[in-house]
């Protein structure tokens, strides 16, 4: 059985020794190690990831997402040269049939080079019906719309308007003081 060597170092050297691990601190790298492994055969040496190898894997991943591009109208946004998956904004969409004024988001597929709406900004043509409306009121819009056009009519609205209170909290009406004194009983 072949015998394990562990070197710590702070710069891999210039001669490797066969069944070793390496482990390097570079100088000014304070905060991480990074590990080389070799093989029965000193030539044969491996290192494992070290943090620029996870900054270029997490930069390449981000390359890979679309920007947003945000273009004045569909025709603009017609001429865009796009070689990868995007979201544009159009901020003047009316010339899509499906939006009568104001911006819309597409996302462009690059695979079909076809954009798709997927938002708009005039209410994405939406279409509300009172059946479908989730703990709506169990009143018909026939009784709230007739509640709404009572809601200030009485018989007797102007005797109730002269119905009051005085700063001493007691009852008046046009105005005037009405104290009720002693008991009465019935």
């Amino acid at each position: 059985m072949a015998e394990l060597k562990v070197f710590k170092e702070t710069a891999l050297p210039g001669t490797l020794q066969a069944n070793s691990v390496y482990l390097i601190n570079p100088a000014g790298q304070s905060t991480y190690v990074e590990a080389y492994v070799t093989g029965t055969s000193a030539s044969t040496v491996r290192r494992m990831i070290n943090e620029s190898d996870i900054q270029a894997m997490i930069d390449t991943s981000v390359a890979g997402f679309a920007a947003v591009e945000v273009v004045a109208d569909i025709a603009t946004r017609d001429a865009l040269s796009l070689s990868d998956n995007a979201v544009v904004l159009v901020l003047d969409a009316s010339a899509d049939s499906t939006v009568n004024s104001g911006a819309a988001t597409y996302i462009y597929r690059d695979a079909s080079s076809t954009f798709e709406r997927i938002a708009e900004y005039e209410s994405m043509d939406l279409v509300i019906n009172w059946a479908n409306i989730q703990n709506k009121p169990t009143s018909s819009v026939v009784d709230i719309d007739d509640a709404v056009t009572k809601k200030h009519t009485h018989t007797n609205k102007t005797e109730l308007d002269k119905v009051g209170e005085d700063g001493n909290g007691y009852f008046t009406y046009n105005s005037q003081n009405y104290v009720v004194v002693g008991s009465t009983s019935w």
